[in-house]
């Protein structure tokens, strides 16, 4: 059983980590200077993931990607909690 879960968990990741690339390749293209600070505030303080996931939901282009984001990271921390 716990095969399974940290198999899933290690799908589920990807899913995100998927999500989260496709986000902030548009928002370089966007702006860059906003994906450089979400890029710096990603790995100095971890914020930087969040400041992207709200303006992905702003955007009205992004919502079937932010939908599965949304679905595969409630998913992801289930599991973690579960496991």
């Amino acid at each position: 059983m716990d095969t399974l879960i940290t198999i899933m968990l290690v799908l589920f990741g990807i899913v995100n980590l998927c999500c989260f690339i496709v986000v902030l390749i548009s928002l370089w293209q966007e702006n860059m200077l906003l994906g450089i600070a979400c890029l710096v505030g990603l790995f100095i303080t971890g914020i930087g993931g969040l400041i992207l996931y709200v303006w992905g939901w702003f955007q009205s282009e992004h919502r079937p990607t932010m939908i599965t984001w949304t679905v595969s990271q409630v998913i992801f921390t289930v599991l973690w909690m579960v496991s």
